[in-house]
């Protein structure tokens, strides 16, 4: 979970700085499908919440690439 929560971090990073390039991007939209997966397993409510809050960060670094594409 902390791999997941770097790479969030720095994608996220990446995508409000410009647009990112085609491999980082992919990664990006795998990252939010592992996070899908990862975040039932979770049974401590505070790590949920806190887990849950950095998916939708990444979602929304993803929105914002989708504008960088347009």
């Amino acid at each position: 979970m902390v791999i997941l929560d770097a790479d969030a971090y720095g994608h996220t990073l990446g995508a409000l700085k410009g647009p990112l390039d085609e491999q980082r991007g992919e990664g990006l939209n795998r990252l939010t499908a592992v996070f899908e997966k990862a975040l039932p397993a979770i049974d401590d409510e505070y790590a949920t919440r806190y887990y849950m809050h950095v998916r939708d960060m990444a979602v929304l670094a993803a929105e914002v690439e989708t504008l960088h594409e347009k």
